[in-house]
């Protein structure tokens, strides 16, 4: 079948050029080649296969969930002045900590700008681009393949978060907030006749097969660009199909949700593993009166891939047959991500989510997970009393004092007193961002106990992140002027290496008297000995090694001695002359490990008779001549 349709396609193609023209068809290659490849994607099955970006809307129409068509949107903000309370595509988080810094960039958003002169910009954005770090500095790329640098500014005290600069090439802006308007790989199959349609309704937002996706992965903090192939077909899991309606539109099935392949080339169907779950006694931090966290070593990888959780409520079923009510919900709002506390899913009071009338929210759920290039992962669990928010008591004095004592704890380090690391920057900025948040919360009149509580864990852990870091260990190497050359005193950290500061010594002054090797004494007073050199050992072959030390100004000679003993035992002595810094032992045994020593010596005349004055021997050095 398929080679048919390639061949009919041709062969139109071809007809369609010897009518229109006498000339070679050379000219006609480029629209023949397109022809022939979009017949290629045609399938036997009559499919086409892709992944699309869809609202929440059309995503979770077919889906069996509450409300899945209302786009009403809420007045009513949660604790944290947020607006999420309505339904899917008025989804934003109006901070840039509880946004985009824990996105996987596989929602469809844009971005709102504010330009000097206060105007608004809305700007799509694709991916992920580059940065070290989203609570630091990175880059967004828009559908058109424009670049959005986000620069973080802070207050006089160089601690406290302000706002975030964006810039594009020479334009300027200031980050405002961001909208989720759906999840952006859904894969899809699409009928061949409805193709051309199709790809047209929803171009921008398609990713055929063989194509790159934009994605970051590597969990929160850390985010890297992931640019996976596409590669969907009739098993992929979560696969849906879509149907055109009467008026041309398109609406879209139920997920298949049993399949097994990932639609990712070359990446086998992941499951979730290594998760620890856990319901919340004390939920409600952030509007939601249900959450449950996910912790353990595997969930950074399903975090970085999610795409949207299904709830399903049973009340007192036991056995889950009998669903009350499910709910769909997205990324960014309803589940979000917090380093080192896990994946975080909750349930807000909202147009989305309604309890059944005469339930409150205690008994039997499942909750499931999607996730691209994964299976579902559902995990069932029964909700108490104590798992339900209620309305929070005002934040105590206890409670604020505190986060005040862990706000004055996190801005008492300075970052310039660690070594540079990924991980001292990655901590940094953890703690410059939960500071933050802490202060934030302090300055609300109506902070509840509920939020401190969250709250604390979060400082907690940025601090203890802080104090595991290594700090500088400051050694001061002090290298003495001579008459040509300036001295210097630096302050230098032992563990990583860095220069702390450098102070410059001046030469000393010219003298036109010469050291002398040799020094006149009548009697018998102590003659100052040399001072001690350095030496290192290097270019060890099976019979000899090198020898170099440092010069030492007005000795005699030098002595070089050498033994297989570190001890020192018949060891052999070797006079060297004051104008040279090295020399070359050999004759020595092979593979035998060889202790070396130098030192040097003036030569002093007491009543007419000379007599060595010698320096201390250096540090011993060890080398092993060459087996072969």
């Amino acid at each position: 079948m398929r080679k048919r349709l390639i061949g009919k396609a041709f062969a139109i193609a071809m007809s369609g050029a010897m009518v229109l023209t006498a000339t070679p068809v050379a000219g006609y290659i480029f629209n023949v080649a397109q022809i022939v490849k979009a017949a290629e994607k045609e399938t036997s099955d009559g499919y086409h296969y892709c992944y699309v970006g869809l609202t929440w809307t059309e995503y979770w129409e077919n889906e069996g969930v509450l409300n899945p068509t209302d786009t009403s949107s809420s007045d009513v903000a949660d604790s944290h002045g947020e607006y999420d309370k309505g339904g899917y595509d008025v989804v934003t988080r109006a901070t840039l900590n509880h946004g985009i810094s824990r996105t996987s960039f596989q929602s469809m958003f844009s971005i709102n700008l504010k330009d000097d002169a206060g105007n608004i910009h809305s700007v799509d954005i694709a991916g992920f681009e580059s940065g070290s770090s989203l609570n630091s500095e990175f880059v967004l790329k828009d559908a058109a393949g424009n670049l959005y640098s986000f620069h973080k500014n802070y207050a006089e005290d160089g601690k406290t978060l302000l706002y975030t600069d964006v810039t594009c090439g020479s334009d300027k802006y200031t980050f405002v907030n961001f909208q989720i308007k759906g999840t952006k790989y859904v894969p899809v199959k699409v009928s061949n006749n409805d193709w051309a349609t199709f790809s047209e309704a929803y171009a921008g937002k398609i990713i055929e097969n063989g194509e790159t996706l934009n994605c970051g992965s590597d969990g929160e903090g850390a985010m890297k660009k992931a640019t996976p192939t596409a590669s969907v077909d009739a098993t992929t899991q979560g696969l849906k199909t879509a149907v055109k309606n009467e008026n041309g539109t398109f609406s879209f099935s139920s997920r298949a949700n049993k399949g097994t392949t990932s639609g990712l080339k070359d990446t086998d169907l992941k499951t979730a593993t290594d998760l620890i779950p856990e319901v919340k006694t004390t939920p409600g931090s952030f509007g939601e009166f249900l959450r449950v966290d996910f912790k353990g070593t595997g969930y950074g990888a399903l975090g970085a891939n999610m795409q949207a959780v299904k709830w399903t409520y049973y009340g007192n079923d036991s056995k889950r047959t009998n669903a009350l009510a499910t709910y769909g919900t997205k990324f960014e709002a309803d589940n979000w991500m917090h380093s080192k506390q896990g994946i975080q899913l909750g349930l807000t009071d909202s147009v989305r989510c309604q309890l059944p009338k005469g339930t409150d929210g205690t008994g039997y759920w499942s909750l499931t997970i999607y996730a691209l290039g994964y299976e579902d992962y559902t995990y069932d669990f029964e909700a108490t009393k104590d798992n339900i928010a209620l309305e929070s008591n005002p934040a105590s004095a206890e409670e604020k004092a505190t986060l005040q004592k862990l706000v004055t704890e996190a801005e008492s380090f300075n970052k310039d007193d660690y070594c540079e690391s990924t991980a001292a920057k990655a901590a940094f900025d953890s703690l410059l961002v939960e500071t933050s948040e802490t202060k934030d919360l302090l300055n609300k009149e109506d902070l509840t106990s509920n939020e401190a509580t969250e709250q604390v864990p979060h400082i907690t852990d940025a601090i203890n992140a802080v104090k595991s870091l290594k700090k500088h260990d400051i050694e001061t190497i002090t290298t003495p002027a001579t008459t040509t050359k300036e001295g210097s005193i630096v302050e230098k950290c032992k563990n990583c290496g860095k220069i702390i500061s450098t102070k410059t010594i001046a030469k000393l002054p010219a003298t036109t008297v010469k050291p002398s090797a040799t020094t006149t004494v009548t009697n018998t007073t102590t003659v100052k000995a040399p001072t001690k050199t350095t030496v290192k050992l290097s270019k060890a072959k099976k019979t000899s090694m090198k020898v170099t030390w440092k010069k030492v100004s007005g000795v005699a000679a030098y002595q070089i001695q050498y033994s297989t003993s570190k001890n020192f035992k018949k060891a052999k002595t070797v006079k060297v002359s004051a104008k040279s810094a090295s020399k070359v032992l050999k004759k020595l045994k092979k593979n035998k490990k060889y202790y070396v020593r130098v030192r040097s010596y003036k030569v002093t005349k007491v009543n007419n008779k000379s007599k060595n004055v010698y320096s201390a021997w250096s540090a011993k050095k060890a080398l092993k001549t060459k087996k072969k």
